[in-house]
């Protein structure tokens, strides 16, 4: 198990794309919750993982421009 604490938005397996409902509430899924379908997760909610692998700085900072911009649409 990863000891770090990590954030699912910085995580390869991690895509906002696959169900846009929910992204456009600020969730995501995880490609390694195969076990649970219908499962999402917050993307900047801070846990350990050991599945965690890191995706590159770009993507991560993608992310959270896309996240803030939804969050901001619904103020």
């Amino acid at each position: 198990m990863n000891a770090d604490t990590v954030q699912c938005v910085s995580c390869v397996l991690f895509s906002l794309r696959e169900h846009a409902g929910m992204a456009n509430q600020g969730l995501g899924r995880c490609a390694a919750m195969k076990d649970r379908p219908g499962t999402f997760v917050s993307p900047q909610y801070s846990r350990q993982c050991r599945d965690h692998q890191p995706a590159p700085a770009a993507k991560t900072a993608a992310r959270i421009e896309w996240l803030r911009d939804v969050r901001s649409e619904g103020a």
